[in-house]
């Protein structure tokens, strides 16, 4: 990000200008290093594009991180310095957001600052556990092994976040395909036969009378209706990217079962995950479990997990705090109550992640198993009211030709 300083040069004349960098404490310390005595620094304020409005169509996504790890790690065991390999990286980034990401961590790595700390300015990007992995390679001269380790990590939670979109595909493409061919119907087919309908004159079915009710009013107001769609999807995208929003969705998330047993797994797989990885690195937990608090997805279990944090540091073990707020599952507190009596909470925390990453699997089918013939039967019940409406009056329309043609029945092939 850009500041604006405006600053008192060697010589004593004042100076104005911008200078890029990653944070305010960044800015200052290469002023300071440039002789400049700063009078004021603020952030150069601009429009928000919408990336800033719309954050979430813009994330850099797990497999560019786990990509980005691999061969950073792969080019410093090669012998390549951090500032060329970061050079290399910045010019095959896959995206421009990723490009000027690089492109940020090299001039803080060049204004003084470590790796770990360039990352941390970077916090929507890199998660707590990539920035303090970094710093432990960094203290003990294995950073590309660290980075290996993390790259492992990602995967295993792209994995979980894999499966279940992976799940929703289906039902999401039969839902979307339906409201497609309904729409279709509507815009094309149905205003014709509505209105041979109308010549007809006859009273006409209910249920016919409302499908043309809908019809005469989506072909009237067609515009209408996609800008309210548009305008209700749009605004939909920005409240959930906004605390509040995305706050009520992880409480509706919580309160519907088949959801509920989906996140409370995927949580348990990424809290033992977190957990064995750092203290594999020798963390101490209290400060591991600030990372977890951060790396919780869920706004509601955030808090929870944030309690047992609390509890930790006021001198409670991990178990006791973790049965009480009542959102990890039961065999997860009892894997981390034995690990905590035996010393073996890392090895006991890598099976109970793979157990939960399993669990979610199961969950994930069970919810596409119980949405399949739900929609099935929502979208063969429109489909079903559309024939009906449509077919209803047809025989009619036959029943009364027959009769103005002297109610002769139809010639026999």
């Amino acid at each position: 990000m850009a500041y604006k300083y405006v600053a008192i040069a060697p010589g004593g004349e004042q100076v104005h200008g911008a200078i890029d960098v990653a944070s305010e404490a960044q800015a200052e310390r290469a002023l300071w290093d440039a002789n400049y005595r700063v009078v004021s620094l603020r952030e150069e304020r601009k429009l928000p594009g919408l990336e800033a409005i719309f954050p979430s169509f813009f994330a850099v996504k797990k497999r560019v991180l786990i990509t980005f790890s691999t061969q950073l790690a792969t080019l410093l065991e090669s012998g390549v310095p951090v500032m060329r390999a970061l050079e290399l990286l910045e010019d095959q980034a896959p995206s421009k957001v990723f490009g000027r990401t690089i492109r940020g961590i090299s001039k803080s790595i060049r204004g003084g600052s470590t790796f770990a700390d360039a990352l941390e300015a970077y916090p929507a990007i890199f998660p707590p556990v990539y920035a303090r992995m970094v710093e432990l390679g960094e203290r003990t001269g294995k950073i590309e092994e660290m980075l290996r380790q993390v790259a492992t990590y990602l995967e295993r939670e792209e994995a979980v976040g894999k499966r279940v979109r992976s799940a929703m595909a289906y039902p999401t493409f039969v839902v979307l395909l339906a409201i497609g061919v309904i729409l279709l119907l509507m815009t094309t087919a149905l205003p014709a036969l509505t209105k041979m309908f109308k010549e007809f004159g006859s009273d006409l079915p209910l249920a016919t009378r409302i499908l043309i009710g809908v019809t005469e009013f989506s072909s009237a107001y067609r515009m209408q209706i996609l800008g309210v769609v548009a305008l209700i999807a749009l605004g939909g995208a920005w409240l959930f990217s906004k605390p509040i929003g995305k706050r009520l969705l992880d409480r509706v998330v919580l309160t519907l079962p088949v959801l509920r047993a989906v996140a409370i797994n995927a949580n348990a797989a990424r809290f033992s995950r977190t957990l064995a990885i750092l203290l594999r690195a020798g963390l101490p937990l209290s400060e591991i479990m600030e990372m977890v608090v951060r790396t919780t997805d869920n706004t509601i279990l955030r808090g929870k997990t944030d309690a047992v944090r609390r509890a930790l540091l006021d001198g409670e073990g991990l178990s006791g705090p973790m049965a009480r707020v009542a959102c990890y599952p039961p065999l997860l507190v009892q894997m981390v109550a034995v690990g905590e009596e035996t010393g073996t909470l890392d090895g006991n925390l890598e099976i109970t992640a793979e157990f939960y990453t399993r669990e979610v699997d199961q969950k994930v089918d069970a919810l596409t198993g119980m949405l399949t013939p739900a929609l099935t039967l929502v979208i063969g019940a429109l489909v079903g009211f559309i024939a009906l409406s449509l077919i209803m009056p047809m025989y009619q329309l036959i029943g009364h030709i027959n009769e103005a043609g002297g109610g002769a029945p139809p010639p026999t092939p």
